[in-house]
This record gives C-alpha cells, sequence and structure tokens, in this order.
C-alpha cells in the first residue's frame, strides 16, 4: 500500500508540472492541433488519399497518425523531465528516502504515458468538431486505445537511457526527431505510393507505417489492415518496450543504484 502512495505522489507531481507547464502545452497539445488543422484545411484539399482530395477525406485518413505523433512530441518531454530531475539533483535527495527504486523512475513512465494519453484525446476531440468520426466497434477501439498505451510505453523507454545520459534538458529530447521524422516518412500524414521510390521503400519496411496502418485500420472499419500489418505492428512496439525497458534499467542501475 505504501509502494502505491509513492507511485501516486510522485507521479501526479509529474502530471502537475506538464499541464502547468506553457512551453509544454504548447509543444505536445497546440502544437499537433495546429498542425492537424493547417493539413487538414491548406494542404488535405490536394493530397489524395482514397480516390479522393477532400479536406474531409483526409482528415478520416490522416487523423490516427496526428494521434500518434502527438505521443512522439511528448516523448520529447518525458526525456527532458528526467534529465532535470537528474542534472537538479532530484533523484538523488530521493534516493536518500525510504521510497522503493523502481517507483522514482516508474513515476516518470506511468505519467508520461497517462499526459501522453491525455494529450491524445484532446488531439482525438478536434477531430471529431472538425467531422471526423470513428467507424469501428468496442472491440476495435478498446484495441486502439490499447495500441496507444503500448506505443506510448515503448517510447517512454527509449527516452530514459537518452535522458539519463544527457548532459543537459535541452539535449535529452533530441531523440525525439527520429521518431518525428520516422513518422512523417510513413503513411501517417500520406499514402507512401506518392512518394519517390527509394523514399517509398524506407517508409514502408520502417516501424512506423504498420503502427500507423493498424491504428487506421482500428479506428476505420472500412480500411482493409491485414492481420500480419497489425501482428508486424505489435512485434516493433513489443521489441521496443523489451529492449528499451532493459536498457533503462541498466543505464539507471550504473547511474544510481552501484556503489
Amino acid at each position: 500500500m505504501q509502494i502505491i502512495k509513492q507511485l501516486n505522489v510522485l507521479t501526479w507531481r509529474i502530471i502537475r508540472q506538464n499541464l502547468t507547464n506553457v512551453d509544454t502545452i504548447i509543444t505536445v497539445i497546440a502544437m499537433p492541433i495546429f498542425m492537424l488543422l493547417f493539413f487538414v484545411y491548406v494542404m488535405g484539399g490536394n493530397i489524395v488519399t482514397t480516390g479522393n482530395t477532400s479536406s474531409l477525406t483526409y482528415l478520416n485518413y490522416a487523423l490516427p497518425g496526428f494521434l500518434l505523433l502527438t505521443m512522439a512530441m511528448g516523448s520529447a518531454y518525458t526525456a527532458m523531465r528526467i534529465n532535470m530531475d537528474r542534472t537538479s539533483g532530484f533523484l538523488n535527495r530521493l534516493h536518500s528516502l525510504p521510497i522503493s527504486r523502481w517507483v522514482i523512475l516508474g513515476s516518470h513512465v506511468l505519467a508520461s504515458v497517462i499526459f501522453m494519453m491525455i494529450a491524445e484525446i484532446l488531439v482525438f476531440f478536434v477531430g471529431v468538431l472538425m467531422g471526423y468520426r470513428p467507424n469501428a466497434t468496442v472491440g476495435s477501439m478498446l484495441m486502439f486505445i490499447g495500441l496507444s498505451v503500448l506505443f506510448g510505453l515503448g517510447i517512454t523507454l527509449l527516452a530514459i537511457p537518452f535522458s539519463l545520459k544527457a548532459d543537459n534538458y535541452a539535449s535529452a529530447g533530441g531523440f525525439s526527431y527520429v521518431l518525428l521524422m520516422l513518422l512523417f516518412v510513413s503513411s501517417a500524414l500520406m499514402p507512401t505510393k506518392g512518394m519517390a521510390k527509394p523514399i517509398q521503400l524506407f517508409a514502408n519496411y520502417q516501424p512506423m507505417t504498420p503502427v500507423v496502418n493498424t491504428a487506421r485500420g482500428l479506428l476505420d472499419q472500412t480500411v482493409a489492415v491485414s492481420q500480419h500489418t497489425g501482428f508486424v505492428a505489435t512485434c516493433w512496439i513489443v521489441g521496443e518496450i523489451f529492449i528499451f525497458a532493459f536498457l533503462s534499467y541498466r543505464v539507471y542501475v550504473h547511474m544510481f543504484l552501484k556503489s
């Protein structure tokens, strides 16, 4: 029971910091919403998705990609928060208290996933106001939520080794640019079939494309997504979780728990 209380206190401390920090709100919530509005109303009518070039057709295609893009932007601030706690000495102070060691890092992981989900819900709500209507069963919607949680967990664990090793908070979130690049060069915002051949080849076989396609298929049952695509997406995410959970643990133990 004491461990749960400790986890709750530390987790909500981080969430409150995120929700009261203007820079975090602008980057993680306002910026994805602005990009969604810009792409749909300025560029959407010129991008062929399902044989049409209307803003609403593009919105239906691109919103799942923007939801994942929102979460990727949030991972940068996860790294920055952890790095700031490390460089300020806050993590060392926590280690001097009678707190379970896994709770200290676990609170950052839990807070990150919760904050990403909050941001994703807000962007999804804006999409609904713009005219998006999910065509999903209760089961597929729950599967989409599960996919989002796993995706958020994966990129959070990816952030931890970088955040602990970085010299300052400004460089801690640098890895997120790679995530954003992978999302931009995928099927998230436009079909890969219109890309130049070398880029199309990369886009079709990089991790984000099956993840985006699976998310799109779960939100819209009219979009044909093979079981193989869903399996590949799950393998990418689960593999990322296991690999970076191990790396995060190794880095954390090396920096704080080895005497």
